[in-house]
């Protein structure tokens, strides 16, 4: 797991495909092992159905034409990586005034290494970013058993509630962020 993540936008790879509206993109990445593979991102033309003007931005490598968002590599430089995906969010937002972009953490791992990467270059990125966490809270205690139908859980039980993140926040485990929100200052 790549904890130790240094962001720098003058240390990113050039970006390779940039669509029109800067909603997808790729990039060649170099993995330990020595070999390339190809990133994409992609920035979702529909908002969060939860947070208005939030759009999530996805990332992984190009697999079949699809991003491959769940993959596991071993990038020889992580730093690179992850400013270059960065960077590209923070492109999309230049020319899109108002809007957010959210990085979903898919599991407990990943939104712990996305809250670390966040933590360790607070100073660097709220230059540039407010930066905001969220945990989606679902009332399910009404809902007794799963084929218990008279209480189904839906959008409308979900609860998502953005909180800015503050420099050296520490959260223990079960109260982490499990999405995160960029937006320009």
């Amino acid at each position: 797991m790549a904890l130790n993540v240094k962001i720098n936008f003058d240390h990113r790879y050039e970006l390779d495909e940039v669509n029109e509206d800067l909603s997808t993109s790729s990039f060649t990445t170099v993995l330990k092992d020595g070999s390339n593979v190809q990133l994409g991102i992609q920035i979702n033309d529909g908002m969060h159905p939860l947070l208005p003007n939030v759009y999530n931005l996805a990332f992984g490598p190009i697999v079949d034409g699809q991003i491959d968002d769940k993959a596991k590599l071993a990038h020889a430089d992580h730093s690179r990586a992850f400013s270059t995906i960065i960077f590209a969010g923070m492109t999309f937002l230049l020319e899109k005034p108002g809007k957010y972009v959210g990085i979903d953490g898919s599991n407990n791992a990943r939104a712990y290494m996305y809250y670390r990467c966040i933590q360790n270059n607070f100073d660097y990125l709220s230059r540039y970013f407010k930066i905001y966490g969220v945990n989606y809270f679902v009332r399910i205690l009404r809902k007794t058993k799963d084929e218990d139908q008279d209480f189904p859980v839906d959008a409308e039980h979900i609860i998502a509630i953005p909180r800015l993140i503050a420099r050296e926040e520490h959260l223990p485990s079960d109260k982490l962020y499990n999405y995160f929100i960029f937006n320009l200052i």
